[in-house]
């Protein structure tokens, strides 16, 4: 492996922990009303993805977002009706489908799709507790007062621009999805 494949599979495993790190940051400034750490957050979330990004939900009740920007301010909405959240995303299956090609010093054109597992928990505000108005909630009542738990794969799509590399595609499967009660200190 030369130096730019090792370059590029290093750039590559960064995506979806930067995304996760990201997500997490969205979620504490809205909670917080942190304007400074929410604009850094989304600034982190628009560098993991390519501005033609399309998300396909997989799941029984599907939720399709097409842009960087519309993805970056579908997740901060989706976030801020949850009291905290951890994305834990393993590093990701690598497979390099079409090496850049370098011009004029730039290199451009590579294709990769990359497969990661998820685990994340998200906290919702017990019963009787406000929810910020403006969220994407999906969120039944029943759960309020419970930590929920999502476990997933990712299946993404990624391209080489001028940049570096980006997410231009991504899938999410649900494998399993819990509600567990909540229990501070622990």
């Amino acid at each position: 492996m030369d130096a730019n494949e090792t370059s590029d599979y290093v750039e590559l495993m960064q995506l979806p922990i930067r995304y996760g790190h990201a997500l997490d940051m969205l979620g504490r400034a809205r909670n917080r009303d942190d304007d400074a750490l929410y604009e850094r957050g989304q600034s982190i979330l628009r560098t993991a993805f390519a501005q033609d990004f399309i998300f396909e939900d997989l799941s029984a009740d599907p939720v399709n977002v097409h842009g960087a920007d519309g993805w970056a301010e579908f997740c901060a909405r989706a976030l801020g009706s949850f009291g905290g959240t951890q994305h834990f995303i393993a590093p990701p299956l690598v497979l390099i489908d079409e090496a850049p090609v370098e011009r004029d010093g730039v290199r451009l054109g590579g294709k990769a799709r990359l497969r990661s597992y998820l685990q994340a928990t998200h906290t919702l505000p017990a019963e009787g507790e406000e929810m910020p108005e403006d969220t994407t909630d999906k969120t039944p009542t029943l759960m309020a007062g419970k930590n929920m738990v999502i476990n997933g794969t990712y299946e993404d799509e990624c391209v080489r621009e001028a940049v570096g590399w980006r997410i231009r595609r991504r899938s999410l499967r649900y494998t399993h999805i819990e509600a567990r009660p909540f229990e501070a200190g622990r």
